[in-house]
């Protein structure tokens, strides 16, 4: 008895493109390349915080407007809060890397001290070397920031401060501030505040473990809401600049 081959889902947009690549002759092999366009590290934080607001949603959709929330539901605001952080890390991350690659593409660009001290201790005098002979600083470069970024996350005012700084950004929440028309410290304030609670979900369960037993840690709709507010806030404008 022969398999039958699995039944493709014919509404799977991904199953309709192929469908569409592998054209309608039969008996004709062709191979059709789609383009891809590649997402910009802003368009790419969109996707990742429109999962945030999803788990806002979730929760209405669960129990309405008026209806007073079961406490178990309260994960979907703390998963908010994680995804939201999340978002913000994975943008500093990428944008920093295309700044970087844009800066070392455009020779007329001067690289700031803090840069090209990094791309030094990465490739060393052999590794610039041999960049030199064979052409690919650049390839080089972005391997090496690549590998080094996939090692720290960018969570917190400190670490997002000083890895824009490499790209030319000096104080990046005093800019923020200014375009965004914000308050700086309020900013700053509000970003260490979900940045804590974040961890606090993530390593310790949002219990409060200095109790015996522990006690799970309150949070409300408006923490999520005001946590995703902030952070989009601050990637916008940094994509602004």
């Amino acid at each position: 008895m022969s398999k039958k081959s699995p039944i493709k889902n014919v509404s799977d947009p991904i199953y309709s493109a192929n469908r569409k690549a592998q054209g309608s002759t039969k008996g004709h092999s062709t191979k059709t390349e789609v383009s891809k366009k590649r997402h910009t590290a802003y368009e790419i934080f969109q996707l990742s915080i429109a999962r945030s607001r999803n788990q806002i949603k979730i929760h209405k959709a669960a129990h309405g407007k008026q209806s007073k929330p079961e406490q178990y539901l309260a994960d979907a605001h703390r998963a908010a809060i994680v995804l939201a952080i999340a978002a913000l890390d994975a943008f500093v991350r990428s944008f920093v890397l295309n700044r970087i690659r844009t800066v070392l593409a455009d020779k007329s660009h001067s690289i700031e001290s803090s840069l090209s001290d990094q791309i030094k201790r990465f490739l060393k005098e052999d590794g610039l070397l041999e960049a030199a002979r064979k052409d690919d600083l650049l390839e080089r470069v972005e391997k090496a920031f690549t590998n080094d970024f996939s090692k720290k996350s960018f969570q917190g005012i400190d670490s997002i401060g000083r890895c824009l700084q490499l790209v030319g950004i000096k104080d990046v929440f005093h800019e923020v501030a200014i375009v965004a028309k914000v308050n700086e410290d309020n900013l700053k304030s509000d970003l260490e505040r979900f940045t804590k609670r974040r961890h606090i979900i993530a390593h310790c369960g949002d219990y409060d473990l200095s109790q015996n037993p522990a006690v799970e840690n309150k949070i409300t709709k408006k923490d999520a809401t005001d946590c995703i507010k902030t952070v989009s806030v601050i990637a916008k404008t940094i994509h602004s600049l």
